[in-house]
C-alpha cells in the first residue's frame, strides 16, 4: 500500500473504532484526554484573539506615536504669516502696529480706549513686525548704512553668528520697556502717548475685569454690567447694559419664551459648555454676534448649540471673555465656532488683533479640516507589524477552510485529524 494511504479517511476511522471510549479508560486516562481536550479547543480561538488582540495594542501605541506637532506648527506658521503680510518690511510694519495701538487706545467721546484690543495688538507685535526682520533693520540702523548692505553683511556671516547677533539686538529692544511693564518689553516701542492710556486704562479697569471673569466662569451667580467692561462699551450703548445670571436668566427667558436665551442660560449648568453660553449671550445682548449667527442659532438643536457653546469656551480660555464676545462677529453658521475655536488654539492672545486685520477672512487662515498628524518612523513599524499579525490571524482562518475543503477532495485526513487520532490512542489506549 503506498505510504499517504495510512492517512485516508476510512484507516483514521478504522483507527478510530479501535481505541477505547472515555468511559472505558480508567480515570487518569480520562482525566488526561479531557484536558486534551479543552486545551485543543482552546488553542485556534485563543491563538486567533492573541493575533488580533497584539494587532489592536500596536495599533493604538502607533496612534500615540504620530506626530501631530509640525501639523500645528503648519497652521502657526500661517497665522505668523497672516501678521507678517501686513507690511513688506519691519519699518512699516513697526508704523502699522504703532498707529493701530495709537488708535485703539484713543479714547472718543462715548466711549473709552479699546484696552482688549490694545492687549491683542501687543500680543501680535512679534509676528507683525517679524523677528528677524525686525532685528535686521535695528541692526543696520547701528551697523550698518542701509537695510540692504546689513542684509548682505548678515548673510556673509557664519549662520550662528547671524543668529546671535540678531538674537542680542531682539533682547536689547526687550529690555528696553519700562521698569514697571517688565513682561511687555514691546510696549518701549510704542508712542509715549500709548504706554501713558495702557497704564490708565488697566489702573481704572482692572477691577472690573475681575468679578467679570469670575461671572463668565461660574463662579458667581451675579448679574453683570457689561456696559462698564472696556472693549465692549459702543456709542450706541445708553446707560447700564445688564446681563443676568443664568438662574435669573433661566427664569427671565424661559417665561418670556425667548427661546434661544432661554437655552443658552440653561446650558450656563454644562461645566464644559457654561462659559461659551454666556459668552453668546453676552455677544447676543450687546449686538457682536450677528443676525445670521442669530437666526442659524436660533434654528439649531440642543446639541448643536451645545457644541457651539462649547467651542465658544475653549476660545475663551485661548483668548478672554471679552475678546470672545467681540470673536462671534466672525460667525455666520454654527460650524465656524469649531474653526474659530482651531484658530483661537494657535493665535491665543492675538485672535482678536487678527480677526482686526483680517475681518472674516481669518477663519479662512485654518483649513476646513483638522491637518492629519504625521506618521513617524515609530508609528508606521507598529503599524506594519499590526498589520503582519492581522496576516497571520486571518491567514489561521483561511487555512482552516482550505484544509476543510482539501479532507472533502482528497479523502484524506487533515493535520488536524491525524493529530486527534494519534492523542486518542496516546490517552485512552486501544481495545483489547
Amino acid at each position: 500500500m503506498a505510504r499517504g494511504s495510512r492517512h485516508d479517511l476510512h484507516r483514521i476511522a478504522a483507527r478510530s473504532r479501535r481505541v477505547r471510549r472515555p468511559h472505558e479508560a480508567g480515570w487518569p486516562r480520562r482525566a488526561l484526554w479531557t484536558l486534551w481536550q479543552a486545551v485543543a479547543s482552546l488553542v485556534r480561538p485563543a491563538l486567533f484573539a492573541a493575533l488580533a488582540g497584539g494587532a489592536g495594542v500596536l495599533v493604538f501605541d502607533g496612534m500615540q506615536h504620530l506626530d501631530s506637532r509640525a501639523a500645528v506648527a503648519e497652521e502657526q506658521a500661517r497665522v505668523s504669516h497672516a501678521f507678517s503680510a501686513l507690511a513688506p518690511d519691519a519699518a512699516s510694519a513697526a508704523s502699522i502696529w504703532r498707529s493701530e495701538l495709537d488708535a485703539a487706545m484713543r479714547p472718543h467721546a462715548e466711549t473709552p480706549p479699546d484696552s482688549a484690543l490694545a492687549a491683542s495688538l501687543i500680543a501680535a507685535f512679534e509676528d507683525v513686525v517679524g523677528r528677524e526682520r525686525f532685528s535686521s533693520m535695528v541692526w543696520a540702523d547701528r551697523n550698518a548704512g542701509s537695510i540692504q548692505e546689513a542684509e548682505a553683511i548678515l548673510r556673509a556671516l557664519p549662520v550662528w553668528v547671524r543668529d546671535r547677533e540678531l538674537e542680542a539686538v531682539w533682547a536689547r529692544q526687550m529690555e528696553g520697556a519700562q521698569a514697571d511693564m517688565p513682561a511687555t518689553g514691546v510696549l518701549a516701542l510704542a508712542t509715549a502717548t500709548a504706554r501713558r492710556r495702557i497704564e490708565r486704562s488697566a489702573r481704572l479697569y482692572d477691577a472690573a475685569n475681575q468679578p467679570a471673569a469670575a461671572v463668565f466662569a461660574g463662579h458667581e451667580q451675579a448679574a453683570l454690567n457689561l456696559a462698564v467692561l472696556p472693549g465692549l462699551m459702543r456709542a450706541d450703548m445708553d446707560g447700564a447694559l445688564w446681563l443676568p445670571s443664568d438662574r435669573d436668566g433661566r427664569q427671565a427667558y424661559c417665561s418670556e419664551g425667548i427661546a434661544l436665551e432661554c437655552a443658552l442660560a440653561r446650558t450656563g449648568s454644562d461645566p464644559r459648555a457654561g462659559q461659551g453660553a454666556r459668552v453668546l449671550r453676552a455677544a447676543l445682548l450687546t449686538g457682536h454676534a450677528g443676525e445670521e449667527l442669530r437666526s442659524a442659532l436660533a434654528a439649531a438643536d440642543a446639541e448643536v448649540l451645545h457644541a457651539v457653546a462649547s467651542e465658544m469656551s475653549a476660545v475663551a480660555r485661548d483668548t478672554a471673555n471679552i475678546d470672545a464676545i467681540r470673536l462671534t462677529a466672525l460667525l455666520e453658521r454654527p460650524q465656524d465656532a469649531a474653526l474659530l475655536r482651531r484658530l483661537s488654539a494657535q493665535a491665543g492672545p492675538r485672535t482678536l488683533a487678527l480677526a482686526h486685520f483680517q475681518g472674516r477672512d481669518a477663519l479662512t487662515i485654518i483649513n476646513a479640516e483638522p491637518p492629519s498628524p504625521l506618521v513617524t518612523r515609530a508609528a508606521r513599524d507598529r503599524f506594519i507589524l499590526a498589520g503582519v499579525l492581522v496576516v497571520l490571524a486571518f491567514g489561521m482562518v483561511l487555512a482552516a477552510l482550505v484544509s476543510a475543503f482539501s479532507v472533502r477532495v482528497s479523502g484524506k485526513a487533515g493535520l488536524g485529524q491525524r493529530i486527534d487520532i494519534t492523542m486518542r490512542e496516546l490517552l485512552l489506549g486501544r481495545k483489547t
